[in-house]
């Protein structure tokens, strides 16, 4: 898969790059729906939507119930808050420094500091984090704005990259297609604010429901690395369908991104996640789930009436020590079995499973103790 688009690729092309870096990306998008199929998924698996696989296409049934038994959900919840609340820092440390030296070092730790509590670090690394435990794949984008360093949680779903280049986990191309309000482009690119608020989308994209109400338009963000130290294809630019907004040198030797993957991929830039690896358990048990619901429903008590008996319907009440006449046979009230005892046995195997599988404490993710540990430190050992 290349970019090209009249001849060149779109980080050599001189005029009008938007068009090339439009139609590649949707070659690519096109070409990898199963991947951004997968990634509605797994959102929706975490968000408790129940799936209807009859046809293999996973597609939510939002007309049902939402189910009460997430195991995914509990998982990821689990994992962030047990890895996730660290808040690591950067140190500066002086070697047999002077006392100059000591003093700038100690400044530079508040400065660090300053900066990570100003970019947010902590709460938007959180929320990468969790995002690499539901899809895989968790990016933090890093960028400069009015002069200020600034970072942003960015959706997976938002990212392309070439198939091809990501099998061997470093490509040299990365896009982000997002939706930008028009008139925050227009102030940002005030030359081009005429072509920018004349944009109408297109129908039939990813994002064509949302920018029919709304002034969002989709804007392309394009980076390609150099292809050496002294080459000059390092490109950064930023589009809309009709017009590129920025076209500048890109000197980085990586992407503006920090990634942050659940567990690494061999076969492919993107890492797995939690409820890639749980999916099939978490269908299992909404089945069960279903069945057992359904099953409880149908396990309501019935009163059986000879008809011959005569029976007055009013005579059937929860009066204490109450008489029902009866001429013939009596009737007969019965209880039918609900659900059978391995049906529950099986939920619960499931679930068993599925926390060893992925090595997170079920006591943990419940909040339990063991029977037993009471001190402080027995509880961070076993914590541990």
């Amino acid at each position: 898969m290349y970019g090209i688009y009249d001849d060149v690729f779109w980080w050599q092309s001189k005029k009008d790059p938007h068009l090339a870096i439009d139609k590649y990306i949707t070659v690519l998008r096109d070409d990898q729906t199963d991947f951004y199929n997968d990634l509605n998924t797994y959102v929706g698996l975490y968000g408790g939507r129940p799936l209807n696989n009859s046809d293999d296409s996973f597609k939510y049934r939002n007309n049902r119930p939402r189910l009460t038994f997430n195991i995914i959900h509990s998982l990821c919840q689990a994992a962030t808050a047990k890895i996730a609340k660290h808040r690591p820092g950067v140190s500066f440390l002086t070697s047999g420094g002077d006392w100059s030296q000591r003093r700038k070092a100690k400044n530079l730790n508040k400065f660090m500091q300053g900066q990570i509590y100003s970019t947010k670090a902590y709460s938007i690394a959180q929320k990468a984090f969790l995002d690499a435990c539901i899809v895989g794949t968790g990016a933090i984008k890093v960028l400069v704005e009015h002069g200020k360093t600034k970072l942003e949680r960015v959706p997976l779903i938002e990212l392309t990259v070439d198939g091809a280049e990501a099998g061997t986990g470093e490509p040299r191309q990365m896009f982000q297609t997002m939706l930008v309000s028009r008139h925050v482009l227009a102030a940002k690119f005030p030359k081009l604010k005429k072509q920018i608020l004349a944009v109408v989308q297109d129908s039939g994209d990813d994002f064509e429901d949302e920018s029919k109400y709304s002034d969002l338009i989709k804007c392309h963000e394009s980076w390609h690395l150099r292809s050496g130290p002294e080459s000059s294809d390092g490109r950064h630019i930023i589009s809309i369908e009709s017009a590129t907004l920025l076209d500048e040198e890109y000197e980085n030797e990586d992407f503006p991104f920090v990634f942050i993957r659940w567990t690494e991929s061999p076969v492919s830039f993107w890492g797995n996640g939690l409820a890639k690896e749980i999916k099939g358990i978490q269908v299992e048990i909404n089945k069960l789930l279903a069945q057992i619901q359904e099953q409880m429903h149908l396990g309501t008590p019935k009163v059986f009436i000879e008809d011959s008996s005569k029976i007055v319907n009013a005579h059937l009440n929860n009066r204490v020590f109450g008489a029902i006449r009866y001429r013939g046979t009596p009737p007969q009230f019965f209880v039918p079995r609900t659900v059978s005892g391995e049906m529950f046995q099986h939920l619960d195997r499931l679930v068993s499973q599925s926390y060893e599988m992925t090595g997170i404490s079920q006591l943990s993710a419940q909040s339990k103790k063991p029977v037993g540990l009471e001190s402080g430190r027995a509880l961070r050992e076993f914590s541990d």
